[in-house]
């Protein structure tokens, strides 16, 4: 940026020199001009003495041709010197580009659509007053609808995903759509400047752990220790070690089942971001999960996972977590895909800063072995001894299990 700056003064100082010398020149011959009094006879260049040769190869001469000599060298010098310095007034474009986009997108994100109205400054999460019907439209109750975090939004959905959350909305919920192509009232430029705010407030990785951490060990102290013990026994896993994500070393199975049912369902957690429950537990976005009367059972997106067992395996199961879905796609028995559905173990957006995305990492919102609670949790929601609450019962054991092996370590 201060390349680019140094050029453009370069390019002002330039052009300042030859309008001065334009000036200078234009006010001379002015001056050296004499009134038009007189026949046509005597005013005719053609028809008066031309100038001595003594006198035009003297001062005046060398004066004209120094000043020639010094305006081709100022061009020789500056215009290389303008070009070399290209480069880094297109980034100083770039930047200033994507700054404006930024001060745009808050600027729509706090008064044009005022989306802080429902997930708070800077996207922190918030709540949103909403009404629900039934499928006649009746009235069924008037909820706060948790509205997600969106400070780490861009960890678990790529940017098409979002756009498409801003252009369509969430049928059944308070995210109405924005975009004109689903009916909203902002252009495509607008939706991009949203994007660009949206990428600005992105967490960095270690504050966006260290949310979980600190949830976790508000709940449970004991179970927080032995999961950073896995974590740090997981250094090896890829992309920074060889060792693939699934085949990551894992807490016992009641650790899982506890540290499942917590991200799992908690929706105070970066209000709901990394809750499940959000999307396929009817009632949870309203603090109504798991109740068994019909009629507040709405508001959810994601198929029943009681069940999901038998539909597919463990390490689908955890890939499928892990990666999020692509449209189109067929997972598990035969099911299509899902746009919607995010990734939480990868940034969805790592490797297409070729296409201007920024890239924060590969690492994405959750590590290994909190998936691997969640894939366990899940595929435990048939055993009725399984808690489906916010807060599930004290985990005893201290071990965890090494998934390639299946054998447990102290």
């Amino acid at each position: 940026m201060i390349f680019a700056t140094t050029q453009r003064s370069l390019g002002f100082v330039i052009l300042a020199v030859v309008v001065i010398g334009f000036i200078i020149w234009l006010v001379a011959n002015l001056r050296a001009s004499r009134n038009e009094v007189g026949a046509e006879i005597e005013l005719a260049a053609n028809r008066r003495p031309g100038t001595p040769d003594e006198e035009l190869e003297g001062k005046r001469l060398n004066a004209a041709l120094f000043s020639a000599l010094g305006l081709l060298a100022l061009i020789a010098v500056g215009l290389p010197l303008y070009w070399l310095g290209e480069p880094g007034r297109q980034e100083g474009a770039v930047e200033t580009f994507d700054e404006i986009f930024v001060e745009r997108g808050l600027e729509l994100y706090e008064q044009g659509a005022q989306c802080v109205n429902c997930h708070g400054g800077a996207g922190v999460g918030g709540l949103a007053n909403y009404v629900i019907n039934d499928q006649s439209g009746s009235f069924v109750a008037q909820v706060n609808w948790i509205a997600p975090a969106l400070n780490n939004v861009l960890y678990r959905y790529d940017e098409e995903q979002v756009r498409y959350v801003l252009n369509y909305g969430r049928p059944g919920s308070p995210m109405a759509a924005w975009g004109t192509e689903g009916g909203g009232p902002l252009t495509t430029q607008q939706i991009d400047e949203i994007i660009a705010y949206l990428w600005s407030v992105q967490l960095p990785i270690p504050d966006m752990r260290k949310t979980v951490d600190d949830f976790v060990k508000g709940i449970d102290e004991g179970l927080y220790e032995r999961m950073k013990a896995v974590q740090e026994s997981n250094k090896d896993l890829a992309p920074n070690g060889d060792v693939e994500p699934v085949n990551a070393n894992r807490l016992s199975r009641a650790d899982e089942i506890k540290l499942g049912e917590i991200l799992f369902n908690n929706q105070e957690l970066a209000a709901g971001s990394y809750s499940c429950a959000r999307c396929h537990v009817p009632g949870a976005n309203y603090g109504k999960a798991w109740e068994p009367f019909e009629k507040l059972q709405y508001g959810a997106f994601g198929p029943n996972l009681i069940g999901v067992e038998d539909q597919a395996t463990e390490q689908q199961h955890f890939d499928l977590i892990w990666n999020g879905m692509n449209q189109g796609k067929i997972y598990f028995s035969r099911k299509q895909g899902n746009p919607q559905m995010p990734g939480f173990g990868v940034n969805r957006n790592t490797g297409q800063s070729d296409k201007g995305v920024p890239d924060l990492g590969p690492e994405g919102m959750l590590t290994a072995d909190q998936v691997w609670a969640i894939v366990t949790y899940e595929r435990n929601l048939s055993n009725a001894s399984t808690v489906k609450s916010p807060i599930a019962g004290t985990a005893e054991s201290p071990s965890f299990v090494n998934a390639t092996r299946g054998s447990a370590k102290p």
